[in-house]
């Protein structure tokens, strides 16, 4: 969750110092079975104090609908590659042979459905292609967006990145 976004600019309101923890971090540096906010408060000073308080970034109010867009499309590739995973674990559940699709072609995807006998079978596996059909068609639309907000937030860091 992402809920630190209106304290971070209350604070910058009233010129007040933000720092915020990287949430991974401060799991792996917790671990005690004992928890409450007492407990916590206490260990993250402790770490703060001590220098060893693991920062996150806390991005500029500007840049994080760009930011959770990102992650939003993040989420949209895994669902698609989970899709792609269940089409290669349907073909072995049913003992046929690998089909070697591009799922990037679109006149593959429609022959998915068809090496498979069962028609329940057939439109589970039309499922999955129409809903890989569509994150198709839209992540394509959502990248050409990020691009170009990319290149308003930092352009120079933006040539950068493509250039690796």
């Amino acid at each position: 969750m992402h809920c630190w976004y209106w304290v971070a600019d209350f604070c910058q309101e009233l010129d007040v110092d933000f720092i915020l923890g990287h949430a991974l971090y401060m799991k792996a540096i917790h671990g005690g079975k004992a928890k409450n906010d007492r407990i916590d408060s206490y260990k993250i000073a402790t770490l703060i104090r001590g220098g060893n308080f693991p920062l996150a970034y806390v991005y500029p109010k500007s840049m994080r609908a760009t930011r959770d867009l990102l992650r939003r499309r993040t989420k949209i590739v895994r669902h698609g590659a989970h899709l792609k995973a269940h089409v290669v674990n349907t073909t072995s559940q049913y003992n046929l042979p690998p089909n070697k699709v591009n799922f990037k072609n679109a006149t593959a995807r429609e022959q998915v459905a068809a090496t498979f006998p069962d028609p329940v079978v057939q439109r589970s596996m039309d499922f999955d292609m129409a809903l890989l059909d569509c994150y198709t068609h839209e992540l394509k639309k959502v990248e050409l967006y990020i691009d170009q907000k990319a290149k308003q937030h930092n352009p120079a860091h933006f040539r950068l990145l493509k250039s690796i």
